[in-house]
């Protein structure tokens, strides 16, 4: 009996030693990744900025692709944090909304994309900023004045008196119910091919320059309501009294598994994020994208004046 005692004791003994000395789970880096402009490269580099400045170590995969092939990334493990909008859940799971019209209420759609990428994907939305990045189609003034146009209804009737148009845009606006085929049915115009210049990424900057310099024809172009060039480059964004594009706030986007890990990091860039008004983001957008200004420097200028860093 007293042997068997003995052997517990050390059995125990070894157990507690083996425990005390055991190193904790290695975490890996957080792979971070945007799409392919401006606002991407700002956004990545601010929560890149604001985790390794809080002990998490990061992988920057930033401006990794377009939308569809960042999304594809993330279900698929191969990046564990992205910046993405609300409105984007449209694509992400178009069989469970009865009412698309679901995406045009920033709340009732953050809501619901977010309910829906938890309970099917163990994807996470963490806190957006309230700046509505919606789609538009801007002009420029000195066109918009010309033709007396002001809003969507104005251009249309412009279209259809059969005068000179070209508009540069996404596909996935272009094919879009709720982007140009929305626009199309709700002010009653249709737009042919030679009308139109669709470019398969949803980077605003090269098509506001080609409507600037008026490229091929150009005098309409797809705009987001961030785009930093409308002041610099004198255009003007035709008004959409009937709102057909989605909100799209912008927003970090995380997988369950990583979420776990880090569970700080929803607290860490809350704050970041509800800062980013629209005018804060249109101005940051400028800096990148028209004067030329690396985005790591402006994104961390603007996290040190707004206390989120110390100098």
């Amino acid at each position: 009996m007293k042997h068997i005692k003995r052997i517990m004791l050390i059995g125990v003994a070894t157990l507690l030693l083996l425990v005390g000395c055991a190193k904790p789970a290695q975490k890996d880096p957080v792979v971070v990744a945007t799409m392919l402009d401006s606002e991407g490269s700002i956004l990545g580099q601010m929560i890149l900025q604001m985790l390794e400045d809080n002990g998490i170590e990061t992988v920057n995969k930033l401006n990794f692709g377009t939308p569809d092939i960042l999304r594809a990334a993330l279900e698929n493990d191969e990046v564990d944090l992205v910046v993405d909008y609300t409105g984007s859940g449209q694509y992400y799971h178009p069989e469970d909304a009865t009412d698309p019209t679901i995406w045009n209420d920033p709340v009732k759609g953050y809501e619901f994309t977010e309910k829906l990428d938890r309970e099917k994907k163990n994807i996470y939305w963490l806190t957006p900023s309230a700046a509505n990045n919606t789609e538009s189609i801007a002009v420029t003034r000195d066109f918009a004045q010309a033709n007396g146009i002001e809003d969507m209804e104005d251009l249309a009737a412009y279209i259809n008196a059969g005068k000179d148009f070209k508009l540069i845009t996404s596909a996935s606006f272009a094919e879009n119910q709720l982007g140009l085929l929305g626009f199309e049915e709700a002010y009653g115009f249709k737009l042919t091919n030679d009308q139109l210049i669709i470019l398969s990424s949803g980077n605003t900057a090269e098509m506001l320059l080609a409507l600037s310099n008026g490229t091929n024809g150009v005098n309409a172009s797809l705009v987001y309501g961030t785009d930093g060039a409308l002041d610099k480059m004198n255009l003007l964004v035709v008004a959409d009294p009937k709102h057909i594009p989605p909100v799209y706030l912008p927003a970090p986007v995380i997988r369950g598994d990583v979420l776990d890990v880090y569970p700080e990091i929803r607290e860490i860039l809350k704050p970041v994020f509800e800062s980013l008004t629209l005018e804060a983001l249109q101005t940051l957008n400028a800096a990148v994208a028209y004067d030329g200004q690396n985005a790591a420097d402006v994104a961390e200028e603007y996290l040190i004046e707004n206390g989120f860093l110390d100098e």
